[in-house]
């Protein structure tokens, strides 16, 4: 989400392994409609902002958003404050186009600004498929990239031109769609690296159809990829490590059984020396706990750190120093409706020191009196997090987050939060 709500945009998991069963069967059995559950998966890491135009002023200075109107999503940006919070009113750039958001099916699992300021990635979800808009942020148009593909956006590649990502390809869309490797005949693609600026790609043999891809993220400088691969319902996953263009695969992990046996949501600490991952439980209940896990850049030394809310799919958070990760926890694990129900979930935010492995909950609902409590974002001295809070959304009119700001101290301490801004209206997603 890495994976958002509202920032892996407001779509929430539904149920990660059964949507990759159901895409791998699509798959293998030559269908030529995307299954839509799928993308959510990926809702699992991202972002999205809001900003107001200022003439002359680098996109890193905004936040990103994806608003609803009458006539369908649109994408909106608002200036960004001292904390990470929307500074000013939110100013909408343009309708992503296509009747995109005039169904209350359609929802945005993504939207994400490239690591050059340059470009934005807007993963949509709809009822006959996935498929990512990118907005070019100098010339201010909008398109789809890769063209005439169905598939969904992963990261941002860190290093080289500063505007590729990971990308995993679904279907063709017609005659026209990119053949995945070198103009070679056939369709058996595996993880994509997509050049925003040209639309072009360059594919990686994964030895596995791409349906079976889980998550993929790169290291802070580039060079390695780490990704997770499952055949479906019930059959487990698997962690790889490679470097960036697919050399050197080294097996990490294989986790099978119904309790916590797939493996996404990967996260490089800053420094590069550890890789936090999520374990969701195996099972076609969507929204059981998960639990949140560590390992060095090798794959060793591999550790359980805490519980984690296992529906929104929120990937967790790294400080600037490396020393503690910020994840999403439910505080409703009691009730049984919300293991079914995504209105009904209910989440803190907490924090975990990777030292002494002592975590705790930095903001819940009963301090912000919302449901959710989601997209921690950590100050520079690591000594804080801005963070949004809101109730489950409408999917007519949007939500209406809020945001907040909580200092971190450590588990004895009491924690403290403060609003920063009134709530925002017909939010989709928060890049």
């Amino acid at each position: 989400m890495r994976l958002k709500l509202l920032s892996p945009p407001l779509s929430l998991v539904f149920l990660l392994v059964l949507v990759l069963a159901t895409a791998a069967s699509f798959f293998l059995q030559g269908q030529h409609a995307l299954p839509q559950a799928h993308s959510q998966v990926q809702s699992k890491v991202r972002k999205a902002r809001i900003v107001q135009q200022v003439q002359n002023v680098p996109s890193t200075a905004y936040l990103y958003y994806t608003i609803k109107n009458t006539k369908g999503f649109a994408l909106a940006r608002a200036h960004k404050g001292s904390n990470g919070q929307p500074a000013g009113t939110l100013e909408t750039l343009l309708l992503l186009g296509d009747e995109f958001g005039l169904a209350t099916s359609d929802s945005v699992a993504t939207i994400q600004l490239s690591p050059d300021g340059k470009y934005i990635a807007i993963d949509g979800i709809r009822d006959h498929g996935e498929q990512v808009w990118v907005y070019d942020t100098q010339r201010r148009t909008i398109g789809f990239v890769p063209n005439h593909v169905a598939g969904n956006f992963l990261h941002w590649l860190p290093g080289g031109n500063g505007h590729s990502f990971l990308y995993r390809p679904m279907l063709p869309l017609g005659p026209d769609a990119p053949m995945d490797s070198n103009g070679s005949i056939g369709w058996n693609p595996g993880l994509w690296i997509v050049d925003a600026a040209t639309n072009t790609h360059t594919n990686i043999t994964l030895q596995v159809p791409s349906a079976y891809l889980i998550d993929a993220t790169a290291s802070p400088d580039g060079s390695q990829i780490i990704y997770s691969t499952s055949a479906g319902l019930g059959m487990g996953s698997d962690a790889w490590l490679m470097n960036r263009d697919g050399s050197f695969r080294t097996h990490l992990v294989k986790s099978t059984g119904s309790v916590e046996a797939v493996l996404g949501l990967f996260a490089w600490s800053p420094d590069g020396t550890h890789i936090a991952y999520e374990r969701l439980t195996d099972s076609t209940t969507p929204f059981l706990n998960a639990g949140l896990w560590l390992m060095d850049r090798h794959g060793q030394q591999s550790r359980r750190l805490a519980d984690t809310d296992g529906g929104h799919g929120f990937a967790p958070v790294w400080s600037p120093d490396s020393r503690k990760i910020a994840f999403i926890a439910r505080t409703n694990t009691g009730d049984r409706h919300a293991n079914l129900q995504e209105q009904a979930l209910e989440c803190a935010i907490g924090v975990v020191d990777i030292q002494s492995e002592q975590a705790w909950h930095v903001v819940s609902p009963q301090q912000t009196g919302m449901m959710l409590n989601i997209n921690p974002n950590w100050s520079a001295n690591s000594a804080s997090i801005t963070f949004t809070a809101l109730n489950p959304i409408n999917r007519v009119v949007g939500g209406t987050p809020r945001y907040w700001s909580a200092r971190v101290g450590g588990p004895t301490v009491r924690p403290s939060v403060t609003q920063l801004t009134p709530a925002l209206a017909h939010i989709v997603a928060i890049g």
